[in-house]
C-alpha cells in the first residue's frame, strides 16, 4: 500500500528522495512521518505535517546531513 503524500510539495520531495535512498517512511497520520535509514545505526528523523516555521525545510536538510547517514 502506498504511503500518504505530504501536503507540502517541498517536504514531499524530501520524502521521495529518502525513498530513493532506501530509507523507510512510516506514519503520515495526524502529526508526522518517520524516516528510518537502512544502515546498521538505524538513524531516524521525523518530518512534521505542519512545519513550525519558514526555515523548517532548510533546518531539516541540515539536520539530516549532520546527524544521520544522509548523503547528497
Amino acid at each position: 500500500m502506498p504511503r500518504k503524500r505530504h501536503p507540502n510539495g517541498e517536504l514531499e520531495a524530501v520524502l521521495r528522495q529518502a525513498e530513493v535512498k532506501d530509507w523507510t517512511i512510516t506514519g503520515g497520520g495526524d502529526k508526522y512521518f518517520k524516516m528510518k535509514c537502512p544502515c546498521p545505526k538505524k538513524c531516524m528523523k521525523t518530518v512534521h505535517l505542519s512545519p513550525s516555521g519558514a526555515n523548517y525545510l532548510r533546518n531539516l536538510l541540515g539536520q539530516l546531513r549532520r546527524a544521520t547517514c544522509w548523503e547528497d
